[in-house]
């Protein structure tokens, strides 16, 4: 027994001694970050400056403050963040000196602060950022409406955004105007376009950004319907009945309605929206000693609803 308790007080020991050693961290009191970028009282020509230091061994995460204009009288905290790189990059507005300091951190310690200050350049170059159009969602976007709006991100510099807007089946310009905002609202006839917009200062301009799209008012000719017939009979309830219709090539997307009441407003058994490339549709609620009624319309890519079709009635015994 007394073995078997020396040993255990013996791995007990080792065992603890290890766990203390794995779990003590290093102790950053007094250490600074050697700052690579950018260099003290420096001055840069981009508003994402980039930030960047040698790591510490012992360091889990390195503390960024920056503060519009010093420590000494801040009248802004634009940062107070932890990062576990070397490396930050920050949106900073051109024209401003500001002040930023770092200093390496784990979970019982900090090291002490290094303290610089940065000058982004009034005339900072866009030439880097890029304009992001967040409306129209997509190329290829189509509207019934001929009110149109428009809107992008917002970037740090420009004084102002170029928007141009042509028709691309004539080629015309249609409109050439600037705004300084992230946004813009036009109307437009029915067509065919391509919008441009880029960002711009005294001294430089983004890439253009692009985007089509398409005003259309004109809607879809009704469907035609084929299955089944006009005053189709079934001498019994089939367990299914397969529909079928024609429509036009501007179709998106189809709608079957079936009811019993030959106004559709009330009875209806089934309404539902189809893509435009199917035009059938199999239905399984058929019941004995019934008569339905049946139409179609389509609904093209901009919104705008076809006319109806013609009704059908089909009977069951």
């Amino acid at each position: 027994m007394k073995s078997f308790a020396g040993c255990f007080a013996l791995f007990a020991s080792v065992f603890l001694t290890s766990c203390e050693h794995d779990f003590i961290e290093d102790d950053l009191t007094g250490k600074m970050v050697s700052v690579i970028a950018p260099a003290d009282n420096d001055t840069v020509s981009v508003s994402t400056p980039l930030f960047w230091w040698n790591e510490i061994s012992g360091a889990r995460s390195y503390r960024i403050q920056i503060v519009y204009p010093d420590f000494y009288a801040p009248q802004q905290l634009l940062f107070d963040t932890a990062v576990e790189v070397d490396r930050f990059i920050p949106t900073l507005l051109p024209g401003n000196t500001y002040e930023w300091r770092i200093r390496p951190e784990n979970g019982s310690s900090e090291g002490n602060w290094v303290t610089r200050t940065l000058t982004i350049d009034s005339s900072v170059s866009l030439a880097n950022q890029s304009v992001i159009i967040t409306l129209p969602a997509s190329n290829g976007t189509a509207t019934a409406s001929s009110t149109v709006s428009f809107s992008w991100n917002n970037i740090t510099g420009a004084t102002l955004y170029r928007v141009e807007i042509t028709n691309t089946v004539s080629g015309a310009g249609v409109v050439a105007t600037t705004t300084t905002l992230a946004n813009y609202t036009t109307t437009l006839a029915q067509g065919n376009y391509e919008f441009r917009v880029r960002a711009e200062n005294s001294a430089s301009f983004t890439a253009w950004a692009t985007r089509t799209f398409s005003i259309d008012q004109t809607a879809p000719t009704a469907p035609f319907l084929i299955f089944p017939a006009a005053n189709a009979f079934y001498t019994s309830a089939p367990a299914s009945i397969t529909f079928d219709w024609s429509n036009s090539t501007d179709a998106y997307t189809d709608s079957l309605e079936i009811s019993t009441d030959s106004t559709f407003t009330a009875g209806i058994v089934l309404q539902v929206a189809l893509s435009a490339s199917q035009s059938m549709y199999t239905w399984t609620g058929a019941q004995s000693a019934s008569t339905y009624f049946w139409r179609v319309r389509s609904i093209d890519l901009a919104g705008n609803r076809s006319n109806y079709s013609s009704v059908f009635k089909f009977m069951i015994n």
